[in-house]
């Protein structure tokens, strides 16, 4: 019994690997959602083009993990090669090793989750930005594969004070 039970916890990272979702997907899809027109005003308006994006990657966690979060775990800076801003995907360790203002503005956290046989992926953004008075970006993004490609189907973008 014991056995079919720690079965039954790997199938969603089976699933994953056998309906083909790798890092290039996440990567694709990822690239998608920070360049839309209204992430990319919020980064200009904000820092410019100088200021670098820290990505949080997830903490690993031993139990229930989910496929994209060990694929958001593999994330390295060469993933976001001639992509428009200096992405550089980080543990926690790394960033609290940041300057503090770097810390405070500068990192990005992701949330993400495929759904629907695998051919959707939700993405939840969020970072806080430098204007004074404080104020925080949020990004949510439903992408779907559509003939091998991704397109946004659904998305939401907010600055709040």
């Amino acid at each position: 019994m014991k056995k079919n039970f720690i079965l039954l916890l790997f199938l969603p990272f089976w699933a994953g690997l056998l309906n083909g979702q790798t890092k290039a997907d996440l990567v694709s899809c990822l690239k998608i959602a920070l360049a839309s027109p209204e992430m990319e005003t919020a980064f200009t308006q904000e820092w410019g083009d100088a200021r670098p994006l820290y990505l949080q990657k997830p903490e690993r966690q031993s139990i229930g993990r989910q496929p994209v979060e060990e694929l958001m775990r593999q994330l390295e800076v060469e993933d976001f090669n001639g992509f428009q801003w200096e992405v550089i995907p980080m543990d926690r360790e790394a960033i609290q090793q940041l300057p503090v203002n770097e810390q405070e503005f500068g990192v990005l956290t992701l949330g993400a989750s495929y759904r629907e046989a695998w051919s959707t992926l939700s993405i939840n953004l969020f970072v806080n930005l430098p204007r004074y008075p404080r104020s925080e970006l949020t990004g949510s993004f439903v992408l779907e594969k559509v003939n091998g490609a991704w397109q946004t189907i659904q998305k939401s973008v907010e600055v709040r004070p």
